[in-house]
């Protein structure tokens, strides 16, 4: 272990009873603000800088601000993506099977199955992205703007995850 990884973890251990109470405040799940906690150490350890920051105490809550900032904007795309799966499936449930013999709808919902197993074995990133832009229609910039992120990043979310379901299938 280097000296400047030994003086940041003596600095993160200082600090991180502090961390986890701002993260309570802000999430409510003292799981999850331990978890954030941790994720700020690993960030920090990460920062090439941490050692001539003038202000290291300041530098770890901005960290850990936009941590907790990050993972709300996640918890809200996950709560929207989860409200329109449940609207999708009820949405499928009760559509119509008109002139459909009863072997066409077991395929249909293998497939439905299929799919839904597909999208759920991709990575959170990757379905978030799939999600915002085939569902709801968003550009990439849009997107990008949602979740953080350069609209380069988006595509190339789109890319691999358009890769991953050819692969699965």
């Amino acid at each position: 272990m280097t000296t400047a990884t030994q003086t940041l973890s003596h600095f993160f251990l200082d600090i991180r009873e502090e961390l986890i109470r701002f993260f309570c405040r802000r999430i409510s799940c003292l799981d999850t603000a331990e978890d954030l906690a941790q994720d700020t150490y690993l960030r920090l350890l990460n920062y090439d800088q941490f050692e001539a920051a003038e202000n290291r105490r300041s530098l770890a809550f901005a960290v850990a601000s936009n941590i907790a900032i990050d993972h709300v904007r996640k918890q809200k795309v996950r709560a929207r993506y989860i409200a329109d799966q449940h609207e999708l499936q009820n949405d499928l449930e009760f559509m119509p099977h008109q002139n459909t013999s009863f072997e066409h709808k077991e395929i249909i919902e293998e497939e439905l199955a299929h799919i839904h197993q597909a999208l759920l074995a991709l990575p959170e990133d990757n379905r978030s992205v799939i999600y915002l832009s085939t569902i709801k229609g968003l550009t990439y910039a849009q997107i990008g703007k949602c979740l953080g992120i350069t609209e380069r990043m988006v595509a190339k979310r789109v890319a691999s995850t358009l890769k991953i379901l050819a692969d699965i299938s």
